[in-house]
């Protein structure tokens, strides 16, 4: 019987964090089949290495010409395959772009031609110990930068600098040369399709079974090299390997970090030897989608005086709804949504407040980041932004990814700060990091100086014409509601300003249809040429309701006076402005309080001493004033 004499050394690949720590191995020395392996034979490695050139000339006189034959047929076999694999095509699109490591796996050597590659076998002792010094034992390495263990919809990383930071070889005390080392940068994505590898090419993971693919490459001219484990039922998957943790962003791994394979692509060392690293497999798994996020947050946008300090904002998630209609409220611990940019590193949950937006008397200024919370308001229009980012912790969930397979729609996730609609300004794309990083902005809002509304919301008051009609008794009949931090009343007086939309009240509910937005009081009845009262948090707010019964917006006019009610959707549409407004171009003086408060001023002067034409706007020398 033939025996099998195989030097089996055992190579390790350490993926580590910049730690060259000395691994322990094993060196497996030559076992003949039948051999029994005493103690001393156990105590002495360095004979029995020595012997290895002898033992393998033997071997060679006692193959039989039968034995020969089998050899020359296998490596007829492995040229015919090579033959045939050079003749396909292998194209270099379909690794996503990595042309050169494209080019450069597509046929590992056959046994064959390894063992004509392969370093020989030693004539003696001497000559074998010599090589011990170019035999790579294991090799340390880390990435440039920290990897991402791959999630549902992350984006795929394919370029991964990776340093080389030590090797060692069989022989103690040799000096190392790591230039002579180098493992190129583009790896090589693959998904397990059908129970086969397949190269992927898109640019974010979904679930399925993954593996990694490297080029090691040993420079021309170096005697360095790998020596491989084999046998005659698997040349490749015998490799000894053995590792320590790498660097992943938050400390999360998964098994790409572990080489499982090494398979040779070029041992001439003329040429430069080559050698195919291949992960160990890792599973991506599927994540269920959020459609909208509710959140709850310290800062109200609806209850900002000047003079306020913009200190920060503390959010909370109250509800997650996903996209097949489950509610699920998060636990407090972890927190769902943190802050990236660690403003208070105690206390993830608080965001110092960014102005997206910031229309003043001065001008309009854009976004300002990280405002100091010693700065206060001033009168203007201001929207706020806050950037969130899902915590890596929570795994089973992931909002809805711009530019993937995902049914992104026209805003992907929708996120709701204190049940009003939020602006999603940057969307959640794949990123190179376990979870997305979207920016949500407020709608407008106003930072004005509150003045005390009329005392009463009955009676009739001056040019207003605040008896608003009655055509139907409704005008001075409103019932009222209170409780919590808001009460409304409609009334045939006015004072104050208008409620936004989408609020409801206790006692009644706003209601919106197809043609608009109405008010249900709590017995079914409805307003209707009426003006309506709210108070909600210590501001004031009037709206005015049409004979339909629906909220009016824009310009109206009541008993002679003309009124203007905000017209966009931005958390308080229909609300009735006061004081100058920009309106379609021209300058308004709308009362500020009092019991004309709206009432537009026309062809007069205004208290701060401008003059207006009969359609209230705002001349100099009878010359019409424009915003530019």
């Amino acid at each position: 019987m033939r025996r099998k004499n195989m030097l089996a050394l055992g190579l390790s690949f350490v993926l580590g964090v910049g730690a060259s720590s000395t691994l322990a191995y094993a060196l497996p020395l030559e076992q003949e089949e039948s051999h029994q392996t005493s103690a001393s034979e156990v105590g002495n490695t360095e004979e029995t290495a020595s012997n290895t050139a002898t033992v393998a000339e033997e071997d060679a006189e006692k193959d039989t010409a039968e034995d020969s034959s089998a050899v020359e047929e296998m490596e007829a076999s492995d040229k015919e395959k090579e033959e045939a694999e050079e003749e396909s095509s292998f194209s270099t699109e379909a690794l996503g772009g990595t042309d050169r490591a494209a080019e450069e796996i597509l046929t590992p050597l056959s046994r064959s031609r390894r063992a004509l590659a392969d370093p020989p076998r030693y004539a003696s002792y001497e000559e074998e110990k010599a090589d011990r010094k170019n035999r790579i034992m294991s090799v340390t390495v880390e990435f440039n930068t920290a990897d991402v263990a791959a999630r549902d919809h992350m984006k795929v990383i394919r370029n991964k600098d990776i340093n080389i930071l030590g090797y060692s070889v069989q022989e103690d005390g040799v000096p190392k040369d790591f230039s002579l080392l180098h493992i190129q940068p583009n790896r090589i994505v693959e998904k397990k399709v059908n129970e086969e590898w397949e190269v992927y090419n898109l640019g974010y993971y979904t679930p399925g079974v993954y593996r990694y693919k490297y080029i090691f490459e040993i420079q021309k001219g170096s005697e360095l090299y790998f020596m491989l484990r084999d046998d005659d039922e698997d040349s490749y998957n015998k490799t000894a390997v053995y590792f320590t943790t790498t660097k992943y962003y938050y400390h999360i791994a998964n098994n790409s970090r572990q080489i499982d394979k090494i398979l040779p692509l070029e041992l001439d060392s003329a040429k430069g030897r080559k050698y195919l690293l291949v992960s160990k497999e890792f599973t991506v798994e599927a994540q269920k989608t959020i459609s909208k996020v509710y959140l709850k947050s310290s800062f109200d946008i609806h209850n900002v005086h000047v003079g306020d300090l913009m200190k920060r904002a503390t959010l909370s998630t109250e509800k997650i709804v996903l996209t097949d209609g489950t509610e699920i409220t998060p636990d407090k611990n972890p927190l769902f949504f943190t802050n990236p940019y660690n403003s208070y590193p105690n206390n993830l949950d608080q965001w110092s407040l960014a102005l997206a937006r910031v229309h003043t008397e001065d001008g309009y200024i854009g976004h300002v980041p990280n405002i100091k919370e010693t700065k206060a308001f001033t009168p203007g229009r201001y929207q706020i932004s806050y950037l969130l980012q899902q915590n890596y912790k929570i795994d089973k969930y992931r909002l809805l990814v711009k530019g993937t397979d995902d049914n992104y729609g026209k805003n992907g996730t929708e996120f709701y700060v204190n049940n009003e609609l939020y602006i999603t300004e940057i969307p959640a794309e794949p990123e190179a990091d376990l979870t997305p990083v979207p920016l949500i902005t407020s709608p407008f809002f106003d930072a004005q100086k509150i003045e005390n509304p009329s005392n009463n919301s009955s009676g009739n008051s001056g040019s207003s014409g605040g008896s608003g009609g009655s055509s139907s008794g409704s005008g001075g009949s409103g019932g009222s509601s209170s409780g919590g931090s808001g009460s409304f009343k409609v009334s045939s007086s006015l004072t104050g300003q208008v409620l936004g939309v989408d609020r409801s009240l206790s006692g009644g509910q706003w209601i919106q249809d197809e043609k608009g937005w109405w008010y249900k009081r709590p017995d079914g009845s409805y307003p209707k040429n009426s003006w309506g009262y709210e108070a909600y948090n210590g501001k004031s707010y009037w709206y005015y309701f049409l004979d339909s019964g629906y909220m009016a917006t824009g310009w109206v006019e009541v008993n002679g006076s003309k009124y203007y009610l905000f017209p966009n959707s931005d958390g308080w549409k229909g609300r009735m402005l006061t004081g100058w407004q920009w309106i379609d171009g021209n300058c308004y003086y709308l009362a500020p309080q009092g019991q004309n408060e709206g009432a537009l001023y026309r062809n007069t002067t205004t208290p701060d001493g401008f003059t207006v034409d009969s359609e209230g706007r705002w001349v100099v020398n009878g010359a019409v004033q424009h915003k530019k």
